[in-house]
């Protein structure tokens, strides 16, 4: 029995299958299938009912989760008190917000390879529930999000902040004034999801007593609202940063009303009980490479651990 068919056993246990084990170990479905079959041999007992349509676990399979769960938490703890110095290196999760995505992700991942090179970086753009929900069950290691309220089981990094504006494409009819907040509840509305922040944002904005009803479209990608929006078929609250030539060139314009930015915060997350030094130092790589306002200024990235460290649930070496 070894470390890494206990890494397989775990990941098959949490995501249901081979196949979804195999993607987030980065690893082929052949090689978590021979490290469980090894496991298996090993301890005489099978630990999956493949008999059934999804794959369960056998009470003997059962009784290992806590044994292997303490034995990978208790070789992370080796690594981090004991372990010789080497290069961060392992799978690491992130969700990432659209607009990350589309402005500076690329510098950070530059930055990442630059300085860790056996690190490898899987990004899953997703709206905030998700990727609060995902770095708090352990799906994600970090979250790249719209800043959440203070919450005491996550650990944060300030990204900096994006003026936000309401805006209508040029073919939208608006009145030869100040635009209020009742066009805005009369006019159709390019929204993102119901359970999204944006969309919350907006009906705090249009209701701020609460309630109330909109017309319009709802699209959880950003790219489509300003599809949409510039297409004349109805106005949405829409990011500056990425809008300058669209405005610029007349496809979009910002509607006149008061107050004519409103200011969203971003945010670096990892649940502070899987904070390991190196999702921390990543985070902080996040705070460099991001071109958000009012970021913290970071002349020179965070440096390397002191003693090396591979991440949670990576060995850091090939299968």
């Amino acid at each position: 029995m070894n470390i890494k068919q206990l890494e397989a056993f775990l990941a098959i246990a949490r995501h249901g299958s081979f196949v979804e084990a195999a993607e987030r170990l980065n690893l082929t479905q052949s090689t978590v299938s021979a490290r469980i079959k090894e496991l298996e041999q090993d301890l005489a007992v099978p630990l999956f009912d493949r008999t059934r349509r999804q794959i369960q676990l056998t009470p003997k399979g059962r009784e290992l989760l806590d044994y292997a769960d303490r034995a990978l938490a208790l070789q992370q703890e080796i690594k981090r008190r004991i372990g010789s110095p080497e290069a961060l290196a392992g799978v690491v999760r992130i969700g990432v917000a659209e607009l990350i995505a589309v402005t500076w992700l690329p510098r950070f991942t530059a930055m990442v390879r630059e300085r860790y090179p056996a690190v490898t970086l899987q990004f899953e753009v997703a709206m905030n529930p998700s990727m609060l929900n995902g770095v708090r069950s352990g799906d994600l290691d970090i979250g790249l999000i719209i800043q959440p309220e203070r919450q005491t089981e996550l650990e944060m990094r300030h990204l900096g902040t994006v003026p936000f504006a309401w805006m209508a494409g040029t073919s939208f009819e608006l009145p030869e004034r100040a635009v209020t907040a009742e066009d805005l509840r009369r006019w159709p509305i390019i929204y993102q999801s119901a359970d999204s922040y944006m969309n919350q944002l907006m009906n705090s904005i249009l209701y701020p007593g609460g309630g109330g009803r909109r017309s319009g479209t709802s699209c959880n990608s950003l790219a489509a609202r300003i599809s949409l929006t510039a297409a004349g078929l109805g106005v949405s609250l829409m990011p500056l940063t990425t809008l300058g030539r669209d405005i610029q060139e007349g496809r979009l314009r910002i509607l006149p009303i008061e107050p004519r930015h409103v200011e969203v915060s971003y945010s670096a997350v990892c649940a502070i009980s899987d904070s390991a030094p190196g999702f921390r130092l990543l985070m902080d790589l996040a705070v460099a490479a991001s071109s958000f306002q009012g970021v913290a200024e970071v002349s020179t990235p965070p440096a390397p651990l002191a003693s090396g460290e591979a991440f949670p649930g990576e060995s850091g070496g090939p299968p």
